[in-house]
């Protein structure tokens, strides 16, 4: 069964109170990156200050129980708005509670319809949110991890994520995000992102990072990206990124403390033999990379 966690146990997650097995379990939990997401978007908000009491009991007499069937109800996510703010409460409440959400696991790839005929190709350890049932009134697409969009032409709606948004119409593109990176790749068409306070405009061709507030923008020549087709690729990033990719990709743990994960790395690396992949990555970087187990690899610098 799926545990549930209380206002109080998220009010301390926010306040960095947990105990380090608490965090642990949490950071497994189906809907950690939800509720993620969430802590991050609140930070951003200006809120006036309110009775807690006062507050959990209005929304609780807002709620009313979720409808069974495809859409996974995150009901659960309520708890932590209600340790956050009021608007938070009911400005989530009303997109969660009524969303689609479709989450990949290690190696996975999942396609997605959007209610417009828009395609969606998730790669691993990735979701996307919607709302389904309000589609035309709300148009936007929460992602975390990464994905391939396919737009229908004339079809508008936002990607949302962590770092930065991107605005869409009739276009092909790739979006990567984490806590502190946003990568677009536009194939067909014309996308806007928008992050940390800048906005680009790309067209076919044109790429765009931001990682930590330092922006690039490049040129590439490829029709679509490779992971699509088994094989993950990367232009000038940083280590760590290609670790987490690896990582999503075979289930495992890779241990990189006695290396420099800011080191920039360009190549790619297949996703159907891990020793061929460590091999590619790590072999011309001159580290070693010692497998311990099945689910740990521990790195080394020669």
């Amino acid at each position: 069964m799926k545990k549930e966690y209380d206002d109080t146990f998220l009010a301390r997650w926010l306040n960095n109170e947990l105990s380090k097995p608490e965090l642990d379990e949490f950071k497994n939990h189906q809907d950690y990156l939800l509720y993620k997401r969430i802590a991050t978007k609140s930070q951003e908000l200006v809120i006036p200050d309110y009775n807690k009491k006062a507050l959990f009991s209005k929304v609780q007499n807002q709620i009313k129980t979720p409808k069974k069937g495809k859409v996974r109800s995150l009901y659960s996510a309520i708890s932590i708005a209600v340790a956050a703010s009021i608007a938070i409460v009911f400005g989530f409440f009303q997109f969660y509670n009524s969303s689609t959400t479709y989450t990949t696991d290690f190696g996975e790839q999942m396609a997605v319809n959007l209610p417009d005929g828009s395609e969606v190709i998730l790669n691993s350890k990735s979701e996307i949110v919607f709302n389904e049932k309000n589609w035309n009134a709300n148009r936007k697409v929460a992602l975390t991890g990464e994905a391939f969009f396919k737009v229908q032409n004339g079809s508008k709606f936002v990607v949302d994520t962590e770092s930065g948004d991107v605005a869409v119409l009739g276009t092909q593109f790739n979006v990567t995000t984490d806590k502190d990176l946003i990568e677009v790749s536009c194939y067909e068409g014309k996308v806007k992102v928008s992050s940390q306070k800048k906005v680009i405009f790309l067209t076919r061709g044109k790429a765009y990072r931001n990682i930590n507030g330092t922006s690039e923008e490049w040129e590439f020549v490829e029709e679509g990206p490779s992971w699509k087709n088994g094989e993950s690729s990367f232009t000038s990033i940083p280590l760590k990124y290609v670790i987490k990719a690896i990582e999503n990709q075979y289930s495992i743990e890779i241990h990189a403390g006695k290396i420099n994960i800011d080191h920039k790395f360009t190549g790619a690396f297949t996703h159907k033999n891990l020793s061929i992949a460590l091999e590619t990555v790590f072999k011309p970087l001159k580290i070693n990379a010692t497998v311990v187990d099945k689910k740990r690899i521990t790195l080394v610098e020669e």
